[in-house]
């Protein structure tokens, strides 16, 4: 039994810590002057940043909760979302970062998009 859980753990689960920890690491980091310059440019950048980056965070918790008992498109983006506002909350003691309501926004609509994604995908295959 414990054999298993732990086979099921690193299967499905390690992808999403791994993913977790390394958002974590990349908030940690001050903003880079050259890369803020960019940014001021492009503005949507961060943003699409915060979009494709929490899309990938959903697509690996769907994954994971895909085969367990919370399966539901309510707990994948709530989770998300959830890890963008501690996300958020974090980045907000790190120096030359930020928090942003609107990231969190980004971060769910990430979440959602995953979630319509894998449903096109599922409806095409």
């Amino acid at each position: 039994m414990k054999k298993a859980f732990l086979k099921y753990q690193l299967k499905y689960w390690l992808p999403v810590y791994l993913y977790l920890i390394l958002i974590f690491y990349f908030s940690s980091q001050p903003i880079i002057p050259a890369s803020a310059l960019l940014s001021e440019k492009v503005y949507i950048r961060p943003y699409l940043q915060h979009i494709m980056i929490y899309a990938g965070l959903a697509l690996t918790i769907h994954r994971a909760a895909n085969y367990s008992r919370n399966n539901s498109n309510f707990w994948v983006i709530f989770s998300t979302t959830l890890y963008g506002l501690t996300d958020e909350i974090h980045q907000y003691f790190v120096p030359g970062r930020v928090f942003d309501f609107l990231d969190i926004g980004m971060d769910f609509l990430g979440a959602v998009l995953a979630l319509i994604l894998i449903s096109l995908y599922k409806r095409v295959k």
